[in-house]
């Protein structure tokens, strides 16, 4: 098990401390609950609080960097990475719902923890903590939540579970798509504004210290095209179909000549822009320390 998690952990039933066992299993000092342990590769143990979802379907390992995958993709990486920077050198840190360990690398020497609902490789933790929380309270001053809200069926209960964890004065830091398509199906839920969210950060004793939407009509365009093409052009018959087709790839040199115009989109403030349709957004939550 990955050094300093075990400390970090409690019995989900009582609180009790946990201990590991040679039956491949933590156990409850005090009230004896078995949590299967799961190894994985290299002999990893991953302790598994929760099963994986109904229907999920595991993710691929993709290649992530400052320059790689949609504008979407990389302004994500250069965001975190900014944060990161201000994070102190020994602060602990938690990846909630890493899955293959996409940001991973930006952390690298770090005390980073990675949890996810499916035991990936890559991953320290499984649990699906808006239903169960192992971690003790205020044990992190950090949490990573990178397009991961937006799979969490009750996105509240899990923002109120991550804020009882933090320290006071840690950070959660968020990317959270809006206008994208749906993705990781059965298992994408919502899509919030950036006034739910705040109001949600509100009320789960978390203040919202930036805000800052993605802006970007090349990738709404590319949406469009790629559902006229894959919904529509195929149900339509005769000259309509031709015409259609002749008029979807007119549209898809004109976001190609757009792109190399107006470059890979924007990031303002949501009060700033004169757009309502963000690809989504970036927000850092601060926990609020108790009063005195």
């Amino acid at each position: 098990m990955k050094a300093g998690l075990l400390e970090r952990l409690v019995c989900v039933a009582c609180g009790g401390e946990l201990a590991p066992t040679s039956n491949r299993e933590l156990v409850c000092r005090a009230c004896g609950r078995q949590t299967p342990v799961h190894i994985g590769e290299e002999s990893r143990e991953i302790p598994i609080f929760t099963p994986p979802p109904p229907g999920l379907q595991p993710s691929p390992r993709l290649a992530r960097g400052p320059e790689l995958g949609t504008p979407w993709r990389r302004a994500n990486w250069r965001f975190l990475e900014a944060e990161a920077n201000h994070l102190p050198a020994e602060a602990a840190l938690l990846d909630v719902g890493a899955g293959r360990g996409d940001f991973a690398d930006l952390f690298s020497g770090r005390n980073y923890y990675a949890l996810d609902v499916y035991p990936y490789p890559e991953v320290d933790l499984v649990c699906d903590l808006s239903h169960t929380n192992p971690l003790r309270a205020a044990s992190f001053d950090a949490v990573l939540l990178m397009n991961v809200l937006e799979h969490v069926y009750d996105g509240r209960s899990l923002l109120r579970s991550l804020a009882h964890i933090l320290k006071p004065g840690g950070v959660l830091i968020v990317a959270i798509p809006f206008m994208v398509k749906m993705h990781q199906v059965p298992v994408d839920f919502a899509r919030y504004t950036h006034y739910a969210l705040q109001r949600m950060g509100e009320d789960s004793g978390l203040a919202l210290d930036k805000l800052e939407g993605f802006y970007d009509p090349v990738s709404l365009l590319g949406e469009g095209i790629g559902n006229l093409k894959n919904a529509v052009l195929p149900t339509l018959h005769g000259w309509r179909r031709y015409a259609g087709k002749a008029l979807a790839l007119g549209l898809a040199a004109l976001s190609a000549g757009l792109r190399g115009v107006l470059g890979p989109g924007k990031l303002r403030p949501p009060a700033e822009a004169r757009s309502l349709a963000p690809t989504g957004y970036h927000l850092v939550y601060r926990k609020i320390p108790p009063a005195d």
